[in-house]
C-alpha cells in the first residue's frame, strides 16, 4: 500500500442519499389504492396520490438533504431570539442545525438545556445536561415545571408552531 498525502479530511467518502438510489429502479407511477394501505411495494417511490407528482416522505431531512432557504432563515431567526434550548436526542454533528443552539447562546444569551444518554457535541455549550432516555427525562422535566407558580401563564401565552417568525 502506498501513501499519499492529502487535505481532505481521512474516513469514507458519504454515500448518495438513499431515495436517489431507490429513483434509478423505479418508476414514477402512483400507487393502487391498496398499495397506499398497505404501503409500497419494494423499490417503489410513493406519489402523491393529490397531485399525482411529487415524491412522498417524512417530512424529516435525510443524510444529502438540505434544509429549504426559509426554514433556514426562519430557524435561525427564531434561534437568535430564544431565552432557552432544549436539545433532546441529537449529536449535535449535523449541521447547520448544530449551529442554531450556538447562535442562540451568542445573540441572546440563551440558556441551553441537553437531554441525551450520552455526551455530544454540543456538551460543553450546555447548560444543563440530563442524562438518560428522553422518554424518561422529559416527562419528569414537565413534572417540575408544572410545580412552578408561571406555569399555567407561560403555556397559554405560548404562541402556536405557525405563529412563531
Amino acid at each position: 500500500s502506498s501513501s499519499s498525502s492529502s487535505s481532505a479530511a481521512p474516513g469514507p467518502k458519504p454515500k448518495e442519499p438513499a431515495k436517489k438510489a431507490l429513483t434509478k429502479a423505479c418508476t414514477a407511477r402512483p400507487l393502487t389504492e391498496e398499495q397506499l394501505n398497505v404501503g409500497p411495494p419494494r423499490c417503489r417511490v410513493p406519489i402523491c396520490p393529490k397531485c399525482r407528482n411529487g415524491v412522498l416522505k417524512p417530512d424529516g431531512i435525510f443524510f444529502g438533504e438540505s434544509l429549504e432557504p426559509a426554514v433556514l432563515e426562519r430557524s435561525v431567526k427564531q434561534s437568535a431570539k430564544s431565552k432557552v434550548v432544549l436539545m433532546v436526542g441529537t449529536s449535535g454533528t449535523v449541521d447547520p442545525a448544530a449551529k442554531l443552539p450556538l447562535v442562540a447562546k451568542k445573540r441572546s444569551g440563551a440558556k441551553i438545556i441537553e437531554v441525551n444518554i450520552g455526551e455530544t457535541r454540543l456538551s460543553p455549550i450546555a447548560d444543563l445536561c440530563l442524562r438518560g432516555p428522553s422518554a424518561y427525562i422529559l416527562p419528569k422535566v414537565l413534572e417540575a415545571l408544572k410545580k412552578h407558580p408561571k406555569f399555567s401563564e407561560v403555556i397559554e401565552g405560548a404562541p402556536k408552531t405557525e405563529d412563531v417568525s
